[in-house]
């Protein structure tokens, strides 16, 4: 007679309703932990006060794009107007129009060109690098509430993102706690080797060991896998569907009220080992052209070098960013194309 199965073999020890009550108290029991609000980062005066100290008369803003590329010492040296370059490693256009907004509109004698470092359709994704570990680097420009900001990236956000995901990071505390613990943790380090006297010190150095200047080559790969289309055309959308619920609008608006001059400046990605441009999207060319209408109706500038034969292989480190032994060459380069263009500076 053969053996029959073992009905323990199938069955839980505690059946399906300790399964199901096991899952429920594993998913259910974080989310009713304690939900309160995070501490939020203050409005850092700093660089407000710089500003308003040297008063330039043209602000380059954007993020390691600018940062690798522009030499702000050398662009002083060449150019006809003082510049200042407000490079912020990791952002995208939420913290551009709040750096705008609250740093460089905000000055009493407010600059009178404005030019902003963006690469493939950066401006139309308002929530590209806005939320989740992103969001530490936003908070230090934010002034009390920013009500557009929020509902700007909050609308993004129910477009791009399914609902499930959407309920998960509402539901589980533990991933929107991550960043702050892993600050506090940061700072408790500090407490132990240095006084707090010393700490800007040890937080600008960390910050330039960890400079885009500074990564490796063979890092270029994971760079074009996270920034490439991925990261910055995800969703290969058209520009009149996106541009009314990006930070374009109020920038342009803003820039408009303050009397600057906004200059849109498209930077060049990296070229293939042979030389060859960067792959686009074939949508790529009738979204630039939309862009490029509504700036100029606007009275903005765009001035775009991703087809510029004379920004070779040779230029590039990591990823799309310039090597630092060709920075300078680059910033006497760019000014060369951009000065002409740009209103002469108020005397």
């Amino acid at each position: 007679m053969p053996d029959q199965p073992s009905t323990s073999a199938t069955n839980p020890p505690f059946g399906w309703l300790g399964v199901f009550a096991a899952v429920a108290a594993i998913l259910v029991v974080p989310a009713l932990l304690d939900q309160k609000s995070l501490p939020r980062k203050p409005f850092d005066e700093q660089p407000l006060r710089l500003l308003q100290k040297t008063q330039p008369q043209c602000v380059l803003l954007g993020d390691s794009m600018l940062d690798s590329r522009i030499d702000e010492a050398v662009l002083n040296g060449i150019a006809d107007r003082s510049c200042a370059v407000q490079a912020r490693r990791g952002t995208s256009t939420a913290v551009w129009f709040l750096v705008l907004k609250n740093l460089v509109a905000a000055q009493p004698k407010p600059p009178g060109t404005v030019i902003v470092f963006f690469r493939n359709r950066q401006l139309t994704l308002p929530a590209h690098r806005a939320t989740g570990p992103h969001r530490s680097r936003m908070e230090p420009v934010m002034r009390e509430q920013e009500p557009l900001v929020e509902e700007l990236i909050a609308a993004e956000m129910r477009r791009r993102t399914p609902w499930l995901d959407r309920a998960a990071q509402a539901a589980y505390p533990v991933q929107r706690w991550r960043d702050f613990w892993r600050e506090r943790v940061q700072a408790w380090a500090l407490d132990i080797v240095a006084s707090s006297r010393q700490y800007v010190a040890i937080r600008a150095a960390a910050r330039d060991i960890f400079s885009t200047k500074n990564l490796r080559g063979d890092q270029q790969q994971d760079e074009a896998q996270e920034e490439g289309k991925i990261g910055l055309d995800e969703h290969d959308h058209e520009f009149a569907d996106a541009v009314e619920h990006s930070f374009l609008p109020p920038m342009l608006k803003l820039a408009h009220s303050q009397g600057l001059r906004l200059v849109f400046f498209r930077v060049k990605k990296r070229p293939s080992d042979t030389g060859a441009l960067a792959d686009e999207s074939g949508t790529a060319p009738a979204y630039q052209a939309a862009l490029r209408a509504y700036l100029e109706k606007a009275g903005a500038i765009l001035i775009d070098e991703s087809r510029d034969p004379d920004l070779t292989l040779d230029f590039y480190g990591s990823g799309d960013h310039v090597k630092p032994a060709m920075e300078k060459t680059y910033t006497e380069m760019f000014w060369r194309k951009v000065g002409p263009l740009l209103p002469a500076p108020a005397r």
